[in-house]
């Protein structure tokens, strides 16, 4: 599938909160996020990403397009995730050292996401391997244009 999305640092993710409530998108989730990206010479990532929410944690695998640009808008193709429980987690390292997937770095965050009408808002606060702030606003082409627009324009 195709990951349509705009992606931004900021320097801060409170406006874009404000943004999100004053609009009516609902709250999706917050969670701390580590996410191991593991880079392969075929010019894709390999992600594991463990999601720490109040009630639970949960870990997934999926793969990207690796576009390291600088541009605000990216297209790229990523797969669905896929779950890894506790007791398989040693076989997803043994397959994407034999795949050719070199660890790269660690990232550490907390992910606020917002939804409506086929947009998504994920806004992100890093805490490694640096402090920034990153909006993402990703979905259907037509209407994330549109509101990257207005955000754009508005904040």
């Amino acid at each position: 599938m195709k990951e349509y999305e705009y992606s931004f640092k900021v320097k801060d993710i409170k406006p874009y909160i404000k943004y999100c409530k004053d609009e009516g998108y609902e709250y999706m989730s917050e969670s701390k996020q580590i996410r191991e990206l593991y880079r392969n010479s075929n010019k894709t990532l390999a992600r594991i990403t463990t999601n720490k929410m109040v009630e639970h944690e949960e870990t997934y695998l999926d793969f990207k397009d690796d576009n390291n640009s600088n541009d605000v808008l990216k297209v790229s193709r990523e797969t669905v995730p896929l779950k890894i429980e506790k007791y398989n987690k040693e076989a997803v390292y043994s397959i994407l050292e034999m795949l050719g997937y070199k660890k790269d770095k660690v990232l550490s965050r907390t992910r606020i996401v917002y939804k409506k009408d086929g947009v998504k808002f994920e806004l992100d606060s890093y805490t490694s391997p640096e402090i920034i702030f990153v909006v993402g606003i990703e979905g259907n082409k037509e209407k994330v244009d549109f509101v990257y627009k207005e955000v754009s324009s508005k904040l």
